[in-house]
């Protein structure tokens, strides 16, 4: 099996700015609004593709699908189809992937359920802006959960670069080449979880009920 790659992108980055911590009492649930602002230098892109893609952007059967934990959770991934060949900016890249349609909004079953929201997003200054919502709630139905009960969140910006390979229909199959994202390619630990150098998070636990301030936003080191 080939190692997937994950690379650090120049001018990758995340942006918070802003966030809200809110109780809903109906579904036994407490969840966060969060924004950002997800960065791409188009150029820097363009270039990091073409190493492990030669002409990426110009093939109807290659796809792209972003990889946003914490944020949102996109279903599968996104073809070029009719695209292919006219993706000349970051935000023609964006359209490729940013519509709510393509992003799941269900509980995931386990001990502490959790449940994204489908995002919204706007184009912004050349970058795209993410409107995500996470909940969090005890699988147990009799059991309240609690602001001390939730986990440190890491929020992810990466891209996944997918090439359709084989020669003949019946062989042809997508596979990732590589990943690339706005943090280093190294792991630290954080209070115990792992996470990668320069990884955007935060605590659940100290946070409270409403604005989630920037200075509650950390980045792991």
């Amino acid at each position: 099996m080939v190692k997937l790659e994950y690379r650090k992108l120049e001018g990758m980055d995340v942006e918070f700015v802003s966030g809200r911590l809110e109780e809903n009492p109906r579904e036994r649930a407490i969840g966060y609004t969060v924004v950002f602002k997800l960065k791409l230098d188009f150029t820097h892109f363009v270039q990091m593709a073409s190493q492990y893609i030669p002409g990426y952007l110009n093939e109807p059967t290659n796809a792209i699908r972003p990889e946003l934990g914490g944020l949102a959770y996109h279903h599968t991934y996104n073809y070029f189809f009719s695209a292919a060949g006219k993706i000349d900016s970051s935000e023609k890249l964006f359209d490729i992937f940013a519509r709510p349609d393509f992003y799941m909004e269900d509980w995931i079953n386990e001990a502490l359920e959790r449940r994204y929201r489908k995002p919204e997003f706007a184009i912004v200054d050349g970058a795209l802006l993410i409107t995500a919502r996470q909940d969090f709630r005890w699988e147990d139905p009799g059991r309240q959960i609690k602001i001390e009960d939730l986990p440190i969140t890491t929020f992810h910006w990466a891209l996944s670069l997918i090439e359709t390979v084989g020669k003949v229909p019946e062989s042809i199959y997508p596979v990732t080449k590589v990943v690339l994202m706005y943090t280093h390619e190294d792991v630290v630990e954080v209070e115990g979880v792992p996470m990668l150098r320069g990884m955007r998070n935060i605590d659940g636990k100290k946070l409270k009920f409403g604005a989630i301030t920037d200075k509650q936003v950390l980045t792991a080191s």
